[in-house]
């Protein structure tokens, strides 16, 4: 909190702004400035802060639907379709269907799996094409998440997320990005962010991922699509007395690791030390023998780490490394199902391994130095 009260003195912030400073200008909110800023540098017309992501995409979804169905069909019930791994299906206790009434049409792109992968391929055009050629009236919009971040941070292929968007303009089809990660995306890519948003209608962001705000998304569009979420922003109550301290260190957050402040490791520059390191480890240690990666080569700065050894004894060898070298490979992991693809193939335990400001200072070698340890610690288990 001194940080963000450090980052308001130095832009000379006197006042709070009001309910979502929905009646000032860019001159004179500096909600409103910073909303602006990303909008621009997105290359969309306008932004809405908004308390969560959650929030954020329902809002999104819902526009889009109404859009679509006009007033005359307002009772129908409008869908929306998605890759299997959507965090709208996983973690958001069906907010989509028990707050706004849709229906979602799930694409699972896990039968895909090749024989040399442990991991599940990211969503495709042919994907896409086979689900949007069946009939399906009532399907507003399509949500593509950059990247997946339930698989490894892996990324549709450019030239498809392009040929999407082309087919979902055919086939009237609001095209929306599920952007909380899609600073790491750009990364990927190696693309500006106002190329990875051009084929998109919305895009939603997130501020407290990579970007460590406290909390707090936008969702970015043309202003007539801003304007009405700014109106649904009310009536689900996101626009707080005021919203401060969320959007003050999300503006931080946003200053630092987007534009850029001296002594930050930002995203390519994460990408790049993740592939690096993954790649010495590989070559120099027998990690091979008792694990892979996910996918093999990092696409973003994230990967998912997958262990033929036991959780217990994973636990067991890391504890190890973390009392002779003070350092821990891991701090959340978890156990593979039986009823997981994964476990068929011989693999026990798994993790997501991202980089960021903290690990990214972190030595090449003492990354190597600490899988060398686990390897020789379990390689007999």
């Amino acid at each position: 909190m001194a940080s963000i009260a450090s980052f308001c003195k130095d832009l000379n912030i006197e006042e709070f702004d009001a309910y979502g400073d929905f009646s000032k200008d860019r001159k004179s909110s500096i909600l409103r400035k910073f909303e602006g800023e990303v909008a621009t540098n997105f290359g969309k017309e306008d932004a809405v802060f908004m308390p969560s992501g959650v929030m954020a995409q329902n809002i999104a979804l819902l526009i889009h639907s109404r859009n679509i169905r006009g007033a005359e069909n307002k009772d129908t019930s409008m869908s929306f379709a998605c890759h299997h791994s959507s965090h709208l299906l996983l973690w958001e206790e069906n907010s989509y269907s028990e707050l706004i009434g849709m229906n979602a049409v799930v694409i699972d792109t896990s039968q895909n799996t090749c024989a040399s992968s442990v991991g599940v391929p990211p969503i495709r055009l042919g994907d896409v094409e086979s689900t949007l050629c069946e009939t399906y009236p009532t399907l507003s919009s399509f949500i593509l998440e950059l990247p997946h971040r339930e698989l490894g941070g892996k990324l549709t292929p450019w030239d498809d997320v392009v040929r999407i968007g082309e087919l979902c303009k055919r086939r009237g089809i609001r095209y929306h990005c599920d952007g909380a990660r899609i600073f790491e995306a750009a990364a990927g890519y190696d693309m500006e962010l106002r190329e990875v948003a051009e084929p998109f209608d919305s895009i939603y962001i997130s501020f407290y991922k990579g970007l460590g705000a406290i909390s707090g998304a936008m969702l970015i569009g043309k202003k007539e699509f801003c304007d009405e979420a700014r109106i649904w922003l009310r009536r689900f109550g996101g626009n707080l007395y005021t919203l401060l301290p969320y959007f003050m260190s999300g503006y931080m957050g946003y200053n630092r690791h987007v534009i850029g402040v001296e002594g930050t490791i930002n995203f390519r520059e994460r990408l790049r030390k993740l592939k690096q390191v993954t790649r010495r480890i590989s070559e120099e240690t027998k990690f091979s023998t008792i694990a892979s990666f996910d996918p093999e080569t990092p696409e973003t700065n994230m990967i998912h780490v997958y262990l033929k050894v036991p959780f217990e004894d994973c636990m067991k060898a890391r504890d190890k490394i973390v009392q002779r070298m003070g350092v821990s490979i891991f701090n959340r992991i978890k156990k593979i199902e039986e009823s997981e693809q994964s476990y068929g193939r011989g693999y026990r335990a798994k993790f997501e391994w991202t980089i960021g400001d903290a690990n990214g200072s972190v030595a090449d070698e003492i990354f190597v130095q600490a899988w060398d340890i686990f390897c020789k610690e379990t390689i007999n288990i």
